[in-house]
């Protein structure tokens, strides 16, 4: 003979899910994150406190699983911001200043090798503009616009 399934422990496998659910979106806030700690054990603590409910009562365990695993997700997260924060607040300002200054010089690196490649560009258009022997009127003309283009040389 089969045992009936019961409800036991869904009431705090929604909680738990719900609960879960915002933190993890709360964890991927950055500077946020770490609020999520506080629903996320919470959570935690609901759907645990469910799957024994329900696991005690031949309830059904996948919410409460779900739950679990959402919200240990979720608390993993925001730790992980927990860690970069004290990581951070950890160093003093000459490894701050460091940092930055590495920052700042490699993307002025970056913009000027791009703008050395841009005036090379640009140089040889105008090295082609000069080879080119063109009237010094040109003339378009579609259906019912005439436009008309004067080049001077310098």
């Amino acid at each position: 003979m089969e045992k009936i399934k019961t409800n036991a422990g869904q009431g705090f496998g929604v909680a738990g899910l719900i609960l879960g659910i915002l933190c993890l979106f709360m964890a991927f806030i950055p500077c946020v994150g770490v609020i999520a700690i506080g629903p996320g054990v919470i959570a935690i603590v609901l759907s645990i406190v469910g799957l024994v409910q329900a696991n005690n009562n031949n309830g059904a365990r996948g919410i409460n699983i779900a739950a679990l695993v959402v919200s240990g997700l979720g608390t993993l997260i925001a730790c992980v911001w927990l860690f970069v924060f004290v990581g951070i607040a950890s160093l003093d300002d000459e490894q701050i200043e460091g940092v930055v200054k590495e920052v700042i010089e490699e993307v002025v690196r970056e913009s000027n090798s791009c703008n050395t490649d841009l005036q090379d560009e640009l140089n040889q258009l105008e090295m082609q503009l000069d080879s080119l022997k063109i009237d010094k009127t040109i003339h378009i003309q579609a259906d019912s616009t005439k436009i008309e283009v004067h080049i001077e040389k310098k």
